[in-house]
């Protein structure tokens, strides 16, 4: 779609600068290290390779290659088409760029929704399970009258806060970025290097390689948390609760 509609603009007014404020440029692209990192960083791994069967590792290490594979491809490739039809001024969410058709929109945004609500699903279950542990009764089976109904309640209510609080924040993308930079980066490309060297021993030269992948994702880190918190505070000095941007 993106590629459809810029063919079909005016193409002589695009900028494709990095605009006139220097400081705003250089604090997008600290945010966008904690963005890329929010939507390469994946949590739950070790969980999913417990459940694959044997070899697990060799086959985990295919599905991944598999997965992030098909994730830079699409991703760049909405990157890339969107900048080129839309130039500096393209939206985050390249959808609200696009100016039609209505229903090619409407079906990118309710794609988006079932990308949304299988993730959703994944990342909210270590608390739903916290929650159950707590109220569940335990001599009771799983789909019982009260296990049942509490269980509903608890998801219903929690899915309604969250949408609420994504709803009231129109800058929600500077708070991906914090999480990506605050969250994601240590758990996902901090600790995994450090476990494995307190796990096997290896040559100098390949501890020395590990130790600059950490310095160097400890830096993106930091990075993404200035840029998150710069946008957050400058987009909340002017944006309104439940604004429609």
């Amino acid at each position: 779609m993106s590629i459809i509609t810029g063919r079909g603009m005016d193409r002589t007014s695009l900028c494709y600068g990095l605009g006139s404020d220097e400081r705003a440029v250089l604090m997008s692209a600290f945010a966008a290290l904690g963005t890329i990192a929010f939507s390469f960083g994946d949590t739950v791994l070790p969980e999913v390779q417990a459940t694959v069967k044997a070899p697990s590792q060799r086959n985990m290490y295919k599905g991944v290659s598999l997965a992030y594979g098909v994730i830079t491809i699409t991703y760049l490739a909405v990157a890339i088409t969107g900048y080129w039809a839309f130039g500096y001024a393209v939206n985050p969410f390249v959808v609200y760029s696009l100016p039609g058709p209505q229903w090619a929109v409407t079906l990118a945004l309710l794609l988006a929704v079932v990308q949304i609500m299988g993730c959703y699903q994944i990342y909210t279950r270590p608390t739903y399970e916290c929650i159950e542990l707590l109220l569940a009764r335990h001599d009771e089976g799983p789909m019982s009258p009260w296990n049942a109904s509490m269980r509903l309640l608890i998801t219903s209510v929690y899915m309604l806060v969250v949408t609420t609080i994504c709803c009231m924040i129109p800058f929600f993308i500077d708070f991906v970025a914090l999480v990506g930079a605050l969250g994601f980066t240590p758990l996902d490309f901090i600790l995994p290097v450090l476990l494995f060297m307190a796990a096997r021993k290896t040559p100098l030269w390949w501890r020395l390689v590990n130790c600059f992948l950490a310095a160097a994702y400890t830096v993106v880190g930091v990075l993404g948390c200035v840029g998150a918190f710069y946008f957050i505070i400058d987009h909340a000095r002017t944006y309104k609760l439940f604004a429609d941007l």
